[in-house]
């Protein structure tokens, strides 16, 4: 099978994501801390509203360029598996809940509640920004 093991990397991802959620919004001693605080984004960033089938539209329209972007070896397994596995994390969010279940709450600099497949999203991007930057350097 063509791309097998970006497949399972995605698979696991978002299995991971899906789970983290389901046990920060369904063990009620975790939402006693300040660390967890479950919150439903209906927007974008910072709750920023813009209309449901837009942000679903956005979002199959990243996934598809991901995938691309790695057929095309512009991007390599690990970072594709990042961003698509965060990308349809949030995605089956926003379609089942009508919103994102974000619950990690960092106290720091009013910095946004997030979740695993933000974590996952940006850290796709950071490394590919390094790679970029090192990349240009040769």
């Amino acid at each position: 099978m063509k791309h097998l093991k970006l497949r399972i990397g995605v698979i696991i991802l978002t299995g991971l994501d899906l789970l983290s959620k389901y046990v920060f919004y369904n063990v009620k001693y975790l939402n006693e801390t300040t660390v967890i605080l479950p919150a439903l984004n209906k927007g974008i960033s910072r709750s920023l509203p813009v209309p449901f089938f837009i942000i679903i539209g956005i979002s199959i329209l990243g996934i598809v360029a991901f995938i691309r972007l790695f057929a095309k070896r512009k991007i390599n397994r690990s970072i594709a598996s990042l961003l698509i596995a965060g990308t349809i994390g949030n995605l089956i969010d926003r379609i089942i809940y009508g919103g994102v279940r974000d619950f990690i709450n960092i106290n720091i600099f009013n910095f946004p509640i997030f979740n695993l497949a933000d974590t996952m999203l940006c850290i796709g991007v950071g490394i590919r920004i390094l790679v970029l930057m090192l990349e240009k350097k040769k």
